[in-house]
């Protein structure tokens, strides 16, 4: 969430003088199926030695046991990964989506700030209101872009309806076009 000086490139494709003004992750939440699946793979692969073996423990049972949870934890690290380098950017000029997909896929979306329409958000359920997530719908002329599982969407929308207000020159140029977020 902060600024950044002009002249330093803080992401790939970068423009010059373009300034960082917000950077967020979907809620570490979306991970927990991964941790709740490994958790129960280090399960199979370790209570078994409890159960079955009373005496000696043979040596091919103790190398699953050791093997799976190293085999869990390359599971976390890749999904880890994917969660962390999938970012949403907004800039001064734009708003950028890069989904990284596993290790050597990324998907880049970006939405100019003059294009935008409007800037929904939306809460739904009771997890979702105790984990503070939710969703963020940025309507735009050429497509959507909706941010699933947001930490903070209230924050997040405040933030982006002020960088659309200030720095989108179709509203700038024109008097004629209300600001975002008056009409409620």
């Amino acid at each position: 969430m902060g600024k950044q000086d002009g002249s330093k490139r803080g992401f790939p494709g970068q423009q010059d003088g373009e300034d960082i003004m917000l950077v967020f992750h979907q809620h570490p939440l979306v991970m927990r199926k991964q941790l709740i699946f490994g958790l129960l793979a280090i399960l199979v692969f370790v209570v078994p030695l409890d159960f079955f073996f009373t005496g000696g423990v043979h040596n091919f049972f103790v190398k699953v046991a050791i093997f799976g949870p190293l085999l869990v934890l390359v599971y976390w690290i890749y999904h880890y990964i994917g969660w962390y380098y999938s970012v949403y950017i907004a800039t001064d000029r734009r708003i950028i989506e890069i989904k990284q997909q596993g290790l050597f896929e990324r998907t880049v979306h970006e939405y100019q700030l003059g294009l935008v329409q409007n800037i929904n958000y939306h809460i739904n359920g009771l997890q979702a209101v105790l984990f503070h997530y939710g969703s963020i719908e940025v309507k735009c002329y050429g497509g959507d872009l909706v941010m699933q599982k947001i930490y903070r969407p209230v924050e997040i929308h405040k933030h982006l309806l002020e960088l659309v207000n200030k720095y989108s020159t179709l509203r700038q140029g024109s008097t004629n076009l209300p600001q975002l977020g008056s009409m409620r």
